[in-house]
């Protein structure tokens, strides 16, 4: 397995966000998930890789990559899997920041992502979660580029007790979500 390095670039700007990524059995494609949090325009202000007891040698590749900055990357090891929505309660529960934006281990995110969900949601502080359309590409394509503008489309708390209308990579929500 060859050694990816990932730097964290002090010419972009810190947003105040958490980004959680459950970890199960991925030792394979974690590093390209982490890889397309540091490529992003904004860097977030922590990662949090949550492995879920997976059993296997992704512990060690998690703890190899927080290795390079311990004040960025948190691991939270779960003793029992309980499954991704575990994992990812496990992670918002250690976050620091306001915003939380989730990732799985096996996908990766346009360069953009952040940067337009943020600048979103702080244009709008009434949307306590955004998500957005979800594109599947192949191994190592190029992102595609973004449209000039996108529609947007509310919907309601109450719909969401019936449909997820959220592939959960695409999600960012706010951490203190008024009730």
């Amino acid at each position: 397995m060859h050694e990816r390095r990932f730097i964290l670039d002090e010419d972009r700007s810190v947003v105040p966000i958490s980004v959680v990524i459950p970890c199960y059995r991925c030792s394979q494609t974690i590093e390209r998930a982490v890889h397309s949090v540091k490529n992003q325009t904004e860097s977030p202000a922590e990662i949090i890789l949550v492995d879920d007891a997976s059993g296997d040698e992704t512990l060690g590749v998690l703890k190899g990559i927080a290795q390079q900055y311990p004040e960025f990357y948190k691991i939270v090891a779960l003793k029992n899997n309980g499954g991704a929505a575990s994992a990812r309660n496990a992670g918002w529960a250690i976050a620091t920041q306001p915003y939380i934006a989730f990732l799985d281990a096996d996908d990766t995110w346009h360069p953009e992502k952040l940067r337009i969900q943020y600048g979103y949601l702080k244009s709008n502080p009434e949307v306590v979660l955004c998500g957005h359309q979800c594109i599947l590409s192949s191994e190592g394509s190029e992102p595609r580029m973004l449209p000039k503008s996108t529609p947007t489309k509310i919907i309601s708390s109450r719909s969401l007790l019936f449909r997820n209308a959220f592939s959960t990579p695409t999600v960012m929500i706010k951490r203190d979500i008024p009730f």
